[in-house]
């Protein structure tokens, strides 16, 4: 924990930047230091960064003098760095050096030829969509893509890859990057045993799940947090998902007939009732790819089962887990 965090409370970002892991997920409790500290870090050292919202409007406000992410940190630095609306995206320049480049992956599609050589880091800010937020379709494939775009051939050249940051809070654990890097599972039981760092095993990609924040303690004890509700609560101080499964029970697979299994998971018909049970449990009859072309031709084909899911309320799981895949499969997340 000592490392994760200064001897203040705030987010340690000399130690989680030289991991050296190309895709580094933040997750945490609000106010602790991601953005801001993540901001002061690459400033001090010089860094050009490019500065990523998921929607456009998100990147317009950022665009407005009022809206400027930097502003707090032109306060604090003594500086005056300010948004300037380009082609390739908005410009955060102080004076004629720039700072940051601003884009949205909601258009990054519309940007071509555009040269991001300049850009060793990439900071994701808000990653994580909240309740209600515009769904970008495929968007794990989006923000890949993106980054394929960034870094290029960057380690074919001997050179170290692009460092992207996403920044998030604990909104939604069905998320496109939880489920693109099948995550879900092990955030799940970080959270339940309140282990904060996991790296892959050739140490390309750093996921921290940030609790037991010295100044998460202290905010409890401030005006909004003692007059927020419980789930306001541990979403912004205790670093609580929103976990919103609904049909999970475990069942006898004996009384079930394989239907048909996807990636990870073995979907049954029960042999006397209408009802349907997702599980871990495959078998390699009438199997399909998780992916490509596999995967449009299961949401083709089974098509009925998302509406049994999300209307019948007929399908029933082995475990959360087992449900935010069924979802990930059928676009649901």
């Amino acid at each position: 924990m000592a490392k994760i965090y200064t001897k203040e409370g705030w987010i340690n970002w000399d130690y989680i930047v030289n991991q050296r892991a190309a895709f580094n997920m933040i997750v945490g409790a609000r106010g602790v230091g991601k953005t801001y500290g993540l901001f002061k870090y690459c400033i001090e050292n010089k860094i050009p960064f490019i500065y990523l919202r998921r929607l456009k409007t998100q990147l317009e406000l950022c665009a407005s003098l009022d809206g400027n992410p930097f502003n707090k940190i032109n306060t604090d630095m003594g500086l005056d760095i300010k948004p300037h609306n380009t082609r390739a995206g908005v410009v955060f320049a102080d004076a004629d050096q720039t700072i940051a480049l601003g884009v949205a992956l909601s258009t990054v599609a519309n940007v071509r030829g555009f040269d991001y050589s300049q850009y060793n880091v990439i900071i994701f800010d808000e990653a994580i969509a909240s309740e209600g937020e515009r769904p970008i379709n495929k968007e794990f494939e989006v923000f890949l893509n993106f980054y394929e775009t960034v870094n290029r051939n960057r380690e074919l050249l001997g050179d170290s890859p692009v460092q992207a940051f996403l920044l998030g809070n604990a909104n939604r654990l069905a998320n496109p990057y939880f489920a693109g890097w099948h995550f879900m599972k092990t955030a799940l039981n970080m959270i339940n045993g309140r282990q904060m760092v996991w790296k892959n095993a050739d140490g390309s990609r750093l996921m921290i799940m940030l609790c037991d924040s010295a100044i998460s303690n202290r905010k409890k004890n401030t005006a909004l947090y003692k007059n927020a509700s419980s789930g306001f609560m541990d979403m912004a101080i205790n670093n609580a998902f929103r976990t919103d499964a609904t049909n999970i029970r475990s069942m006898p697979i004996r009384e079930f007939n394989h239907v048909v299994s996807i990636g990870d998971i073995g979907i049954y018909r029960h042999k006397s009732e209408r009802l349907y049970y997702v599980s871990f449990l495959t078998k390699p009859d009438n199997t399909y790819d998780a992916y490509g072309m596999g995967l449009k031709m299961f949401q083709q084909d089974f098509y009925n089962l998302r509406l049994f899911y999300l209307i019948n309320k007929i399908v029933y799981f082995e475990n959360y887990e087992a449900e935010l895949i069924f979802r990930d499969i059928f676009g649901l997340t």
